[in-house]
């Protein structure tokens, strides 16, 4: 079968990837084990990070394999970091109008009292810490590109998997990874031998892209091996002909893998089977323009949906003060009307071509 344009499918994952993200930020606070069914369908969400790490990695080696031109490294990270420092800038000076208005002058010092984090972290608005993790992931790519990894066999990259999960997989079980809540890495460790490490901001910030390095690894690796050339038959055997396969086996890893895989094995696992079943169902879907649509704003929808969360959230204290008692379908529904609002605005945004590449690379 002819290869599509866009491959549909992942259009589809990714809009379910963003609702699932939405779904992960709807929450306004309370005790999470009060809402019935609550934490399940949270656990079933966290594969969207994964999956938008696959998908990245995955899509730019393709691009390596297929072109003769060395890795355009300087086109990714402008695409990248352009609308990471506008959205920065634009949630820095949301909440400084809404503390300011509502007289919170802690909360406003606070804002400002990490600037490592504001400017290197996504301190602005915590989802934003995805894009400097990509970024990284991004300058690993070039690295290897440089060092001719494209031209190693795809059983010789095989044997680079294990290595990236095992040094995952250690970095996990210690709690040495980068913590968004306290925006540092490699805690524990520097507790035992620089209490005060995290105090300078050179090491604070290496040891960040050391650890966002470690994550992004494997799923380099996976997805090197996916995109060999020389593995093009099992991606047209055993993924393209097999969508239902794929997508049980997306919801059984989903609900039941982390009761026998290691930590590092199930988060990647979870990406590049998403990833597959979103091939697989490439085949037979047929072309769809609001899946399309929604796939092209996944990226603008996720810069956004916090803003969009936030006024359903103001509307809804407006309502009921007491609105986080609530029940899981309310939920369900607001994370559909923040993704649903976000979409729209995007669509609205990307007409302007010229702000359009700045707010959306």
């Amino acid at each position: 079968m002819a290869r599509q344009q866009r491959l549909i499918g992942i259009d589809l994952f990714r809009g379910l990837a963003i609702l699932a993200v939405a779904i992960l930020h709807v929450f306004g606070g309370g005790a999470i084990d009060s809402i019935a069914g609550w934490q399940q369908i949270t656990d079933f969400a966290l594969f969207a990070v994964p999956f938008y790490l696959a998908l990245s990695f995955y899509l730019a080696i393709e691009k390596l394999y297929l072109s003769p031109q060395p890795y355009p490294l300087q086109a990714r990270l402008v695409r990248l970091l352009v609308p990471y420092l506008f959205w920065s800038a634009a949630y820095l000076l949301y909440k400084m109008v809404k503390y300011g208005a509502a007289g919170e002058v802690s909360r406003l010092v606070n804002l400002f009292a990490d600037p490592l984090a504001l400017i290197c972290f996504g301190g602005a608005a915590f989802h934003l810490y995805f894009l400097p993790l990509i970024a990284v992931g991004t300058l690993q790519i070039a690295l290897l590109d440089l060092a001719r990894f494209t031209s190693r066999s795809w059983s010789g990259l095989a044997l680079l998997v294990p290595i990236g999960l095992l040094g995952y997989e250690i970095l996990l079980r210690t709690g040495n990874e980068y913590q968004l809540d306290v925006s540092c890495a490699f805690k524990p460790l520097l507790a035992a031998v620089l209490p005060t490490g995290n105090t300078n901001p050179i090491l604070r910030l290496v040891l960040a892209i050391v650890a966002w390095g470690l994550r992004c690894l494997p799923y380099i690796f996976v997805g090197a091996i996916l995109a060999h050339p020389n593995t093009s038959k099992f991606r047209l055997n055993l993924v393209e002909r097999q969508p239902v396969v794929w997508v049980l086996l997306f919801v059984i890893l989903n609900l039941y893998g982390d009761r026998f895989l290691p930590q590092a094995v199930y988060e990647v696992s979870r990406g590049y089977v998403a990833l597959l079943a979103a091939i697989a169902c490439s085949y037979r879907l047929k072309d769809n323009h609001p899946i399309e649509s929604f796939g092209i704003c996944s990226f603008g929808i996720y810069l956004i949906h916090l803003f969009a969360i936030e006024i359903l959230q103001s509307l809804a204290k407006r309502i009921d003060p007491n609105y986080l008692r609530v029940n899981s379908i309310v939920l369900l529904l607001a994370a559909f009307a923040s993704v649903a609002i976000s979409w729209l605005v995007t669509t609205l945004l990307m007409k302007n071509k010229r702000w359009s590449r700045i707010m959306f690379g």
